[in-house]
């Protein structure tokens, strides 16, 4: 869930070869205000999914070694429910989270 301070915590995965900046840009122009926790290896999702406190992922599908099914493992052994989406076009992103996030709140 977005913490009081209505800022969305949000799963990166996605390679660090790859910039940020547009996918905070896309998300600040849709009026959201993110913290990225990013990971590009198995080990790092584990680590970040024991830590928790996620509102939604977003999965880059050319992050080498981080097939669908193995991330969908990670979220079943640690237990995390969360909406996971395919970061596709950044232009739509904003409104596919906010979506996702409402449909999570009902």
């Amino acid at each position: 869930m977005a913490t009081t301070d209505s800022t969305v915590k949000v799963l990166l995965i996605r390679p660090w070869i790859h910039s940020l900046a547009p996918v905070r840009a896309a998300l600040r122009s849709a009026g959201i205000e993110a913290r990225f926790t990013r990971v590009d290896i198995e080990p790092a999702l584990h680590a970040a999914l024991a830590r928790g406190g996620f509102d939604v992922a977003i999965v880059d599908p050319a992050t080498p070694g981080l097939m669908p099914s193995s991330i969908d493992a990670c979220l079943r052994e640690h237990r995390v429910t969360l909406p996971v989406l395919e970061l596709g076009d950044v232009a739509d992103l904003g409104a596919r989270i906010k979506r996702a996030l409402a449909a999570r709140r009902s």
